[in-house]
């Protein structure tokens, strides 16, 4: 009996952001590469990406716009682009399905590729803190969004009269014992304490929940949060090629 011969084609998914691209190039739903490059040159790295390889699908997540924007015409490839049309791998229960996040949609399907059929919690700890839930039947419920840690800052700077704006360089100490420390240290543990309360709360109700913490400010947060938590640098690209996969069938 012959074995079936695998296929040596790749696929190449985008997360364009508001400043920065990443791009990742996935074969047999193994991170192959990435790279995080300026919009200026991302269609000259995509050419490049495309010539090199024997790629077979592409998807783009363009939150902003600017890629969309900016594709040539003519394009000698096909791309898919990730929109509340595309078809996801989950059942989505999200009322307002329209205004659901790219981001978003892409970390739950990243659940399901490391998690299948278990229940899952997501956080994405960026500018602000989303926390997703999808069940062990692959039905996403929705969530939360909150402020995220420079956000907490940055508010109440802003919106009082003397409030400094303090940096964040590293964990500060629970008790603050000046405004900036205190500061510092009430946005901290505030969001460890939010984090930690959901957590908890949502074990309660779906047992053996697995909860995965990626963003920014993951690294940081992780040290202090209490619950076994699965931290993932690059948790949107597995998303993206998670969908990828799933509406080119």
């Amino acid at each position: 009996m012959h074995q079936k011969t695998m296929s040596n084609k790749k696929s190449i998914v985008v997360d364009a952001g508001n400043t920065r691209v990443k791009m990742a190039m996935f074969g047999h739903d193994a991170l192959l590469h990435q790279h995080m490059i300026t919009y200026e040159y991302f269609w000259e790295t995509f050419y490049s990406w495309m010539g090199s390889d024997q790629i077979e699908q592409v998807l783009i997540s363009d939150v902003s716009g600017k890629l969309a924007a900016s594709t040539p015409a003519n394009l000698p490839f096909n791309i898919h682009w990730l929109t509340a049309e595309t078809t996801l791998p989950f059942k989505n229960l999200y009322e307002t399905k329209a205004t659901l996040g790219a981001d978003r949609k892409a970390l739950v399907a990243a659940a399901m590729h490391f998690y299948p059929k278990k229940p899952c919690l997501i956080i994405d700890a960026g500018t602000c803190v989303t926390f997703d839930l999808l069940t062990a039947s692959e039905e996403y419920l929705g969530g939360s969004i909150s402020p995220g840690l420079l956000m907490r800052l940055q508010a109440m700077h802003t919106f009082t009269g003397k409030l400094p704006l303090p940096t964040f360089n590293e964990i500060p100490a629970l008790t603050g014992t000046s405004t900036d420390t205190c500061l510092l240290s009430g946005a901290y543990y505030g969001l460890i304490a939010e984090i930690d309360y959901l957590a908890t709360h949502y074990q309660q109700q779906f047992a053996g929940l697995h909860i995965l913490l990626t963003g920014g400010d993951a690294q940081v947060l992780a040290k202090r949060i209490k619950t076994s938590i699965f931290v993932h640098e690059h948790l949107l690209l597995f998303g993206l090629h998670k969908i990828l996969s799933h509406h080119a069938k």
